[in-house]
C-alpha cells in the first residue's frame, strides 16, 4: 500500500475547510477513516475529493502550525493536477499515524519551526545582521562563480 501525507489544522481538521475531521480524536483507539462528506467517487475540482501529498513536505494549502498525519487510501486514488505533481485525490483515507508536524518543513524542519517561532524577538538589528550575512554570502558566491569561470577560459 502506497503512503500519503496530510498536514492539518492543530485541531485535526482540514486546513481548506476546517470541517474535515482528519486526526482522530484525543483517545481514540482503533482504525480511523475519513471520507469526502458527499462525494462517493472522485470528482472534478477540489470540492470533489480529498487531497492527501505523496511526500510531506508538499501538503497542498498547509500552514503552521500543523499536525502531520500519514495515510494510506482506501479506493481509488488519482493525480488532479500535473500542475502540483505531488497531489493526490481520493475519497477517502486510512489515518496510520501521526508524524513530527516539523517533517513537513523538510529535513532541517526542527531549525524551521524553531525559526517561526523566533520571530516575534526578531529586532531591526537581528534583520540588519542577517541582511549584511546574506550579501556576504551571495558576494563570496558570485566572486567564486567568476573566478571559476575565468580559470576556466583560461
Amino acid at each position: 500500500m502506497t503512503t500519503y501525507w496530510k498536514a492539518v489544522r492543530p485541531d485535526g481538521t482540514d486546513f481548506h475547510t476546517g470541517s474535515v475531521q482528519w486526526a482522530p480524536p484525543a483517545g481514540r483507539v482503533g482504525e480511523w477513516l475519513v471520507r469526502h462528506p458527499t462525494a462517493s467517487v472522485i470528482g472534478d475540482g477540489a470540492s470533489g475529493y480529498l487531497s492527501v501529498a505523496s511526500v510531506p513536505t508538499d501538503c497542498t494549502g498547509m500552514d503552521w502550525p500543523c499536525r502531520l498525519l500519514e495515510v494510506e487510501a482506501v479506493g481509488e486514488v488519482t493525480t488532479p493536477n500535473r500542475a502540483f505533481p505531488h497531489k493526490r485525490a481520493g475519497v477517502a483515507f486510512r489515518v496510520l499515524r501521526e508524524a513530527p508536524a516539523t517533517e513537513a518543513l523538510g529535513p532541517q524542519g526542527e531549525h524551521v519551526a524553531a525559526l517561526i517561532r523566533s520571530i516575534p524577538d526578531i529586532t531591526r538589528t537581528t534583520t540588519e545582521r542577517v541582511a549584511l550575512a546574506w550579501d556576504a554570502v551571495r558576494y563570496a558566491v558570485l566572486d567564486a562563480v567568476r573566478d571559476a569561470a575565468w580559470d576556466a577560459a583560461c
